[in-house]
């Protein structure tokens, strides 16, 4: 683990002497709320991996849920802690939360499936749970309703580090769990030169993603409704995109 650890922070190096600061910026644990202001019900957040330098398609994939309605920021793979900390502080004994929506790339999908565990441990349910190349993920536990895994097996893959392997779940987990082998299952999504590192950036993939969140996040009055609530009152004006790393 040690070798690994090295080869991490020399690979993180040479990265950061290359693209900078961008995919650095971390997310806030305000930006964690049981509602939404936004068209869809429900609630995203993303974690990147490998410190970020090598996940800004998890940005790119918030902007685009952002536009279709759907509240989304975008979290560090060291970040999780953070993440499921500030879900406890926002969801526990919140009857009418809406949906909770995680996804994660590499470092970043093992960290989304520990907030996962953390948040179940205080009896706060995941409704989707979505993992890109995940590289050494724990079980997903029994509070995820439906977890999607999308995943490249490498020549490499007894190496944990830039690989994509399928999630298993704990005992008594009752979930949905799909693990979708990219280069098997599902070769329709896979472009020429896709990898581990660009994999967070597929367009396609990025649309089988916000096809399976939008399932979970229907629009607002379809939810009320589901839920025996009043409609939501009219809003005159339209619903801002918005920035994945902004506060809304």
């Amino acid at each position: 683990m040690l070798q690994i650890a090295s080869i991490r922070l020399m690979i993180l190096a040479l990265a950061l002497a290359s693209v900078g600061c961008q995919g650095l910026t971390p997310g806030k644990a305000e930006w964690v709320r049981a509602d939404s202001d936004q068209p869809r019900a429900g609630n995203v957040y993303l974690i990147r991996g490998l410190i970020g330098v090598f996940s800004t398609g998890m940005d790119d994939l918030a902007v685009k849920l952002n536009e279709r309605g759907i509240r989304a920021h975008v979290f560090q793979d060291a970040q999780h802690s953070l993440l499921s900390d500030a879900i406890i502080r926002n969801y526990r004994d919140k009857p009418n939360r809406e949906p909770l929506v995680l996804i994660g790339h590499s470092y970043g999908a093992d960290g989304v499936v520990r907030a996962a565990r953390a948040v179940g441990e205080k009896g706060i349910e995941v409704d989707l749970l979505i993992t890109l190349d995940p590289t050494i993920p724990p079980n997903v536990p029994r509070n995820v309703k439906a977890t999607y895994d999308f995943f490249q097996p490498q020549p490499t893959d007894f190496i944990p580090l830039f690989r994509g392997v399928p999630l298993k779940q704990d005992p008594d987990a009752t979930g949905k769990l799909v693990n979708i082998d990219l280069r098997k299952d599902r070769r329709d999504l896979l472009d020429a030169g896709t990898n581990h590192i660009n994999i967070d950036k597929s367009p396609k993939v990025h649309e089988e993603i916000l096809r399976l969140v939008m399932e979970v996040c229907p629009p607002r009055n379809e939810w009320l409704a589901r839920r025996g609530l009043p409609p939501a009152p009219p809003n005159p004006a339209p619903a801002s995109a918005g920035n994945p790393g902004g506060s809304k």
